[in-house]
This record gives structure tokens, sequence and C-alpha cells, in this order.
């Protein structure tokens, strides 16, 4: 029968490294006290739950009153196009989608959309 004790202290070659994540600005705001952004949150936070996931979200931004998401459904209809441009609705209960076939077509689609209300924006 062994009856070895270990030592109650690490040693220092024992000792994990603890690597902290950078931080990053937020990709979206959100004003929680709202009823349509909270219900949006809501949603996202729904449609992403890991028990009974909808869509694994790869980018968000917010555009006026509405949240513009980058998204890869679980189990698409069309598996030819897995991936979605969302438009999340801040104001009312309201989600529509675009389907696309990579990841990159659906990003050039929400980066063209915030930068052609940035042009709108300017030439105001």
């Amino acid at each position: 029968m062994c009856c070895h004790s270990r030592s109650a202290s690490v040693s220092r070659s024992r000792r994990i490294k603890v690597r902290q994540a950078p931080m990053l600005p937020p990709l979206a705001m959100l004003d929680l006290s709202k009823p349509g952004e909270k219900q949006a949150h809501e949603f996202l936070l729904r449609a992403t739950n890991p028990k009974d996931q909808m869509w694994t979200l790869l980018d968000v931004r917010r555009h006026g009153d509405v949240l513009l998401c980058v998204v890869r459904w679980v189990h698409p209809e069309r598996q030819a196009k897995p991936f979605s441009q969302a438009e999340v609705s801040l104001t009312e209960t309201a989600v529509c989608w675009r389907d696309y076939a990579t990841i990159e077509e659906a990003r050039a689609q929400m980066e063209e959309q915030c930068t052609a209300a940035v042009i709108r924006k300017e030439e105001a």
C-alpha cells in the first residue's frame, strides 16, 4: 500500500500560466432598458444557446435600428448556402435574412450595408 503524500504547495515548475483574453471593443451596444433592444438580445441568446442552437453567430454590428448578424445555420435547409446575413430589429419583433454559400459573401453584404449608410449620411 502506497502512503505517499503530496506537497500542499505547488512548485514553481508546475504553476499554470493563465492567459487573459485581449480586451476588444464591443461590436454592438444595446440599451437593455429599451424593450425592443432587450427582446433582440434575448432572441440572440436563444438562437445561439448550445442546448437548442439555431445559429452560430460569427459577426454582429449595430446599424441604426437593426442588428446585422453574420451567422452559420446549425441545420441549414439548403446545404449549399449555410451562411446568412440576418437583420434583427431593435424596435419590433422581426428577423429577416439572406442566405449565402460562403462566409465571405455574407460579410461582404454586411460591409456593403454599413458602408452605404455612411455614404448616404455624408451626402446629406
